[in-house]
């Protein structure tokens, strides 16, 4: 795959945020860090990763390096693991707000909404917060066939493709989206009864709103409990799902036939064939690291590869599987 540099530079620069922010450290340490953020623009990942893994057994303490290792981690899908690193790096001194800003996606992403609640120096708003209270006790979950093929679409204006979802008697066509988390709709769906909402009292913008779709229909899945953001549509029956929620499905995407595999246990089987590309999710989305470049998954030169193939998107274990046809 060739992807041009002047066209990727902004990206570049949206993978330094990965490993940003972790406060203070020794200087060693921080030169360690430092040297690691730097392999992991350039697309060198399992060498930035050995200088985070030595930056924490110089000092096991040090809250910095113990956060940097966490963010990595998470972004590369050992979520949990990533999530308990930086519980660390808060107990061992790290600034609660630093820490609390890279640990709230994570919890998200695990569906670990009684954590999120109650994160300390927790960055939500207030909506986004009584919704993870309510998420808590009402998990989001999939409901379905252990496997199926579900139709979608990929066009030059939808690279990532267009899935059809319903809602109650209603449908949209949702474009897919490797920088939106959750699913978007127009505030039009705001009072209908499939969705719940979490405002405070004085919230006079959809913005301000944070909703909960109760049921989503998508082939012969139904996806409960799903996190809703409202934001005006060209359309009322337009809308965007962010790819960490089919991501959860593990799905493999199939441009050519127009369909795309999901598995509700949201595994990917042990020897599935196939060239793995690293990959790393960010506050601003899915990355692909390739020919020493990080770029999003949704550039135009990535799909331009990928719209030829049939590839799999393996969260868990942070990788796309090129299977070809």
């Amino acid at each position: 795959m060739y992807v041009r540099r002047s066209r990727v530079g902004s990206c570049i620069a949206a993978a330094v945020c990965l490993v940003l922010g972790a406060g203070r450290a020794p200087a060693q340490e921080a030169a360690l860090i430092a040297h690691a953020d730097t392999l992991l623009i350039a697309g060198r990942v399992f060498s930035a990763e050995s200088l985070y893994y030595r930056a924490v057994r110089m000092d096991s303490h040090d809250p910095s390096a113990r956060l940097a290792l966490g963010k990595y981690l998470a972004a590369r899908g050992a979520l949990r693991v990533g999530a308990v690193l930086m519980e660390e790096a808060r107990y061992f001194g790290g600034d609660p707000g630093v820490v609390a800003r890279a640990l709230a996606p994570v919890y998200e992403a695990l569906g670990d909404y009684q954590a999120l609640a109650s994160l300390p120096a927790s960055p939500l708003p207030y909506a986004e917060r009584a919704r993870a209270e309510w998420l808590g006790d009402h998990r989001p979950s999939a409901v379905g066939p252990d496997s199926a093929w579900v139709p979608y679409r990929v066009s030059d204006s939808h690279l990532l493709g267009q899935v059809v979802l319903r809602l109650g008697a209603d449908s949209v066509l949702a474009a897919i989206d490797a920088r939106v988390h959750g699913l978007v709709l127009d505030p039009s769906w705001m009072q209908r009864r499939e969705l719940r909402r979490f405002a405070s009292r004085g919230a006079r913008r959809a913005a301000d709103v944070a909703g909960v779709a109760l049921a989503i229909r998508l082939g012969a899945f139904t996806m409960t409990n799903v996190p809703v953001r409202f934001e005006p549509r060209h359309a009322r029956d337009g809308a965007v799902i962010g790819l960490d929620v089919l991501a959860s499905l593990a799905p493999t995407f199939d441009p050519v036939a127009g369909r795309m595999l999901l598995r509700r246990s949201g595994d990917i089987g042990a020897n599935t064939g196939g060239f793995r590309i690293p990959t790393l999710v960010t506050e601003r989305g899915t990355f692909v690291v390739k020919t020493e470049t990080v770029f999003p998954i949704g550039h135009p030169d990535v799909q331009r590869y990928l719209r030829l193939a049939r590839w799999t998107l393996d969260a868990k274990n942070g990788a796309v599987i090129v299977s070809g046809r």
